[in-house]
């Protein structure tokens, strides 16, 4: 069993959870299929814990506005 990590950390997971919460209610569109605001501004943050191999960083150090598009589709 793996323990749940501290309230003020963001995991991967619950990143990539809302990350494809986003991009399936707004698909990416156009001729340079552009993802929504919300799901680009998550997308950076997920990119970077992924090639990293980063599981949790502290919502401190997250930007505010990558942690408002997290909370708005975190669910």
């Amino acid at each position: 069993m793996t323990a749940n990590p501290a309230p003020n950390m963001l995991t991967v997971a619950a990143l990539q959870a809302a990350l494809d919460r986003c991009m399936k209610a707004h698909p990416p569109s156009g001729h340079a299929h552009e993802m929504h605001p919300d799901a680009n501004r998550m997308a950076d943050l997920w990119a970077s814990m992924v090639y990293t191999g980063c599981q949790a960083v502290d919502v401190s150090t997250v930007k505010p506005a990558i942690m408002e598009a997290f909370q708005r589709w975190n669910s």
